[in-house]
């Protein structure tokens, strides 16, 4: 359900209204331990949840993965909307119990979602810090053709990433995102068509983000060799 609400269950179409009926679905569930996907196993689950098409009006969630994992989601109402607020340590824990992406370790940090009813939009900024991708080929490849660099392309690790953007029922725009880390890092922005299954983006790729972040703490000439 979570990943129909955040338009992440693929498909033909890619949108999360396309075969869904005119109602509103509410769940709630106390769950000692449940099994997730990837071998992940969750506790001291609580989740209290309505969702109605791809517009969920509250959300109470908290949960445990072990060795100090959590997670935690709040839904606040505010004037002309709502604001949904998501606290995590360990991303990619969350992304692989549910199903989503395996090859993330790591990520503290939060998703911020403030629903304009009027408008019929949603404004996000997603925060992340400290995370690393793990045999993930795209990168690995992106890494490795660095001439003259000597790295585990196995594992590309990020201090920080960042992403403001805008859900609408049809698109998501990506006003600006970036990531950063010793070994690369870039920038992107554009829309990601969700009834369509398409995508329109640009950004830009900065290998040796690390080295690069050096040269701006100079001062002068530190802006421009950066």
């Amino acid at each position: 359900m979570l990943k129909r609400y955040f338009s992440l269950g693929g498909g033909a179409t890619g949108s999360p209204e396309a075969s869904l009926v005119d109602q509103t679905v509410f769940l709630k569930v106390d769950i000692d331990r449940a099994l997730g996907f990837f071998k992940t196993t969750g506790y001291n689950l609580s989740l209290d949840m309505a969702l109605r098409g791809s517009d969920m009006p509250r959300l109470s969630l908290q949960g445990q993965f072990g060795d100090g994992k959590v997670i935690s989601a709040t839904t606040n109402s505010v004037p002309g909307g709502r604001v949904m607020t998501i606290a995590f340590n360990d991303l990619g824990t969350v992304m692989r119990f549910v199903g989503i992406y395996p090859r993330l370790l790591g990520g503290e940090g939060s998703l911020v979602l403030t629903t304009r009813i009027a408008e019929k939009m949603d404004e996000g900024e997603f925060n992340v810090r400290g995370f690393a991708l793990v045999d993930e080929q795209a990168v690995g490849k992106v890494v490795g053709s660095q001439q003259g660099r000597v790295t585990n392309s196995d594992r590309v690790s990020f201090r920080s990433g960042r992403a403001a953007f805008v859900r609408r029922k049809d698109r998501a725009e990506l006003k600006e995102a970036m990531v950063t880390g010793d070994e690369m890092g870039g920038t992107m922005r554009g829309f990601i068509y969700t009834e369509q299954g398409k995508y329109d983006l640009v950004g830009t790729y900065i290998p040796l983000a690390g080295l690069n972040s050096i040269f701006q703490k100079l001062p002068l000439f530190g802006p421009l060799l950066g």
